[in-house]
């Protein structure tokens, strides 16, 4: 019998499937069997030899040739069986009839039974067993009668009780062979019977383990292929900082990558209520952005579902009752809408349509819920890097405008200006114009804005300067440039410091006293002082009068109403 099991140490495969045959299981039976014989029968014809007469030495020889041609030639299974049964037959038969019931030939007819019944049906043992009995008693009854005289010598006295009792005997001892055998036949055939139910089921479990492998291998075969897609868009999508083209490539790359004949990516508007077709890889969704397109208040559209569920939504024509059929695109047979949400903000929808029935599963839905949610992460950092970018723009053209101003409005006041010669530095009221178009003019810049210059000249009238030194000059120049600024700024820290000073030293000597009066004449006191004023006037009024301020400095004055 063909067990079968996978040994991983020997890296065989046995099938489970192959079945158990009877009828293989007694061909190899009677071969062990024959082999056996043709060993054992050696033996036995020597030890037998002697005694033995001429015609029985010839029927042992006659019979072990047989023996060893039914062994060693491929014959059909009949042949050799009853080929087989025939020689234990014969020699028990003549041995019953040199001897009678003397010799072993029960055991020889016995054995006939038994193979019999091994090798074939139980009819074909109760057959032999019959025969057996009948031959025996045929013999007791022809040799008691004087008709026929056993053949070997000095044979003792047979009564009739002896072939009684060797006949009864041989039946007894048949019979419960032959039923003995019949119960271990039956029994042996249950054991097949259930042994082989067994295999079969585990042959069934084995083959639906192996497609439940094969699927689950298929599964993730896919998921590994969908995640290096995903993988790949994600890296595609984190070199783009513009979000027209970040949109494009999410759509055109999920398009190309995953098979979908359609991927549409919508954004929300400021206000949260509409959302419209930004970015798409098909024709017919480029032309619906090209009109404006929108999704409109309908609750079948699943673009809506996801907007107020904030979960992923698939459909599929072969479910009628949760299939939104959109007109823009008729050969869409399963669709897919995915959230682009940020820290639980909803920015917009990806909305993926396949041709292909059923072509979306959940584990697709957890794939390409990551590539969404890295792609509204995406989404949310350019556009937060475009604002931040825009704002740093208008920092610096505002901080251009007012280096622009602060420095017009300072050189209008004073425009210093200082020469190195060979006396030393000394300030320049007055510049030359033809002079300061000789040598190196390089400016100092400041934000973008010119807030001065540095003319150089070399000694003996050499005018060529190299890129390296005018790299050099400029480098200097930039240094310059911000010491000047940070001096401007320390300057109007400083005065902004000393008018803080002021004012809070008026504050507290005006704050000294609840009289009206010496408020009133300590405020003119430190504003003459301050301002060195020749006079300061402090009038307080009625309210229908108007509040004035007059300053005058020498020929001015300070008058408050």
């Amino acid at each position: 019998m063909n067990s079968s099991s996978f040994n991983p140490s020997s890296n065989k495969d046995y099938s489970l499937t192959s079945r158990f045959s009877y009828t293989d299981w007694r061909e190899r039976f009677i071969l062990a069997i024959l082999r056996i014989a043709c060993v054992v029968a050696i033996p036995m014809i020597v030890l037998s030899f002697p005694t033995a007469s001429i015609s029985d030495r010839i029927l042992f020889i006659g019979m072990y040739i047989g023996l060893i041609a039914i062994t060693l030639l491929q014959i059909p299974y009949p042949v050799r069986v009853y080929a087989l049964l025939l020689m234990p037959f014969v020699v028990g038969v003549n041995a019953v009839l040199a001897w009678g019931p003397w010799a072993d030939g029960s055991i020889f007819l016995l054995t006939c039974i038994v193979l019999s019944s091994l090798l074939l049906d139980r009819r074909a043992d109760i057959i032999i067993l019959g025969i057996s009995i009948l031959f025996t008693a045929a013999i007791a009854i022809a040799q008691q009668t004087g008709l026929y005289r056993l053949s070997a010598p000095a044979v003792p006295a047979i009564t009739p009780a002896d072939w009684f009792i060797y006949n009864i005997d041989l039946a007894i001892a048949g019979i419960l062979l032959v039923s003995a055998l019949g119960q271990f036949k039956g029994a042996f055939a249950k054991v097949v019977t259930d042994m082989q139910f067994a295999f079969d089921a585990l042959a069934a479990e084995r083959t639906q383990l192996e497609g439940k492998v094969r699927e689950r291998t298929n599964e993730l075969e896919n998921q590994t292929a969908q995640l290096r897609t995903a993988s790949a868009v994600a890296k595609s999508m984190a070199e783009v900082q513009n979000i027209t083209e970040l949109l494009d490539t999410v759509t055109q790359l999920t398009s190309e990558k995953f098979g979908y004949y359609h991927a549409g990516l919508y954004i929300l508007d400021e206000q949260k209520k509409t959302i419209f077709l930004q970015s798409a890889s098909s024709v017919t969704g480029k032309q619906l952005i090209g009109q404006g397109f929108r999704v409109e208040s309908d609750r079948r559209n699943p673009i809506n579902l996801v907007l107020s569920q904030n979960r992923p939504s698939i459909s599929s024509d072969a479910d009628s009752s949760n299939f939104f059929r959109d007109a823009n695109f008729p050969l869409t047979r399963s669709r897919m809408v995915l959230p682009l949400a940020v820290r639980g903000n909803i920015l917009g929808i990806l909305d993926l349509h396949s041709d292909q029935t059923r072509a979306f599963s959940i584990q697709d839905a957890e794939i390409l819920q990551t590539l969404a949610d890295l792609v509204a992460i995406s989404f949310d950092n350019t556009r937060l890097l475009n604002e931040t970018k825009s704002l740093l723009s208008q920092l610096e053209i505002n901080t251009t405008i007012q280096t622009e101003r602060t420095w017009k409005k300072l050189t209008s006041r004073q425009r210093p200006a200082y020469q190195y010669t060979p006396a030393g530095v000394r300030p320049v009221f007055s510049t030359n114009k033809t002079d300061a178009q000789e040598g190196l003019q390089v400016p100092l810049m400041l934000h973008g804005q010119k807030i001065g210059a540095i003319n150089l000249k070399r000694k003996g009238g050499i005018a060529h300067w190299s890129e390296r030194e005018r790299v050099l000059v400029e480098k200097i120049a930039d240094q310059i440039a911000l010491a000047l600024e940070n001096s401007r700024l320390v300057d109007e820290a400083q005065k902004s410091a000393l008018r803080d000073q002021m004012i809070a030293n008026i504050s507290t000597r005006v704050r000294e006293t609840l009289d009206i009066e010496a408020v009133v004449r300590t405020a003119a006191t430190e504003l003459r002082k301050v301002f060195d004023l020749k006079e300061a006037e402090i009038s307080v009024g009625s309210p229908q009068i108007e509040s004035a301020v007059q300053v005058r400095k020498n020929t001015g004055s300070l008058r408050l109403k």
